[in-house]
């Protein structure tokens, strides 16, 4: 089997495409076709394109392919990666898949030397397909997570032991993956293929708790960061507040000056109004009194 990094990335009309590039397979009915187009479909877009095929047979008065059409499901993101791999990839699969037939035959003569020796191989050829679809799938726009990596291994894994499930991965119209992990059922006498998996979670989820931890250190440092922040936001409001006080006491201060001065300045006026008159009144009686001399 080639090396991932050795595999050549086809192009992306190869994979829209609606003539089946699997092997073995012959289609010729329209729903063959139709569902080979739509499975080619990144899952974002397999529902409108779905819904659309399905009208367009009703409008054509053709009823049982549009149900054939609606009946249809959208696949998950790891299946969908699955089928990107049937359709880039046939040839390889199947290669891979030969293998399956292999550790089935040497699991049913219990020859536990060839297993050893094909679990080996298992476990390179099933790292190699993983990485080839994690390739695909970023190719494709559409990069898998951590969980739709492993569901891609544990269904790759699981069609090595199953020859119906690879035929169904072949086909390339994938719709779920499944959750049996490992070779399947041993027999009691038989010798057991390793489980490599196992390394490969507990490692995962030592990483997961790593990260995790990183969270939590982070998510405390910023809590920390932010109640420090509140304090000082606390303290400069208080010191405003404080501070706004002392305005509102010396603007009291201000307007009652304000206030008695306004009131000196009416008593001031009256003063002067009184004393007018009188300045008034004396000139008159001066007046009066140089008349009557």
């Amino acid at each position: 089997m080639k090396r991932p990094e050795a595999w050549e990335i086809r192009n992306k009309s190869h994979i829209n495409a609606m003539a089946s590039t699997l092997v073995g397979i012959v289609d010729t009915a329209p729903i063959d076709r139709i569902a080979d187009e739509l499975y080619a479909l990144p899952p974002a877009e397999f529902v409108a394109a779905r819904d659309a095929h399905a009208r367009l047979a009703a409008e054509h008065g053709d009823k049982a392919l549009a149900k054939q059409i609606s009946a249809l499901r959208k696949p998950t993101m790891s299946a969908w990666a699955l089928n990107r791999l049937a359709r880039d990839d046939a040839s390889d699969l199947a290669e891979a898949m030969t293998l399956g037939d292999e550790l089935r035959t040497a699991q049913e003569e219990l020859r536990g030397g060839a297993l050893r020796q094909l679990g080996a191989r298992r476990r390179a050829v099933l790292n190699a397909l993983v990485r080839r679809v994690e390739v695909l799938a970023s190719h494709g726009g559409q990069p898998l997570g951590p969980d739709a990596v492993q569901q891609v291994r544990t269904t790759l894994n699981a069609a090595l032991a199953d020859a119906v499930l690879a035929a169904r991965i072949r086909a390339g119209r994938l719709v779920k993956p499944v959750e049996q992990s490992g070779f399947g059922p041993l027999s009691e006498t038989a010798v057991p293929v390793p489980d490599d998996l196992a390394p490969r979670r507990e490692q995962r989820r030592e990483r997961q708790l790593a990260r995790a931890r990183d969270d939590i250190s982070a998510a405390q440092a910023d809590v920390k960061k932010a109640d420090k922040a509140v304090t000082e936001a606390e303290q400069a409001l208080a010191e405003r507040e404080e501070h706004s006080a002392a305005l509102r006491a010396e603007l009291r201060r201000a307007q009652q000056a304000e206030q008695e001065a306004a009131v000196q300045l009416s008593k001031a006026k009256r003063r002067a109004d009184t004393a007018r008159d009188k300045l008034a009144g004396a000139e008159a009686r001066m007046t009066e009194l140089r008349g009557d001399a």
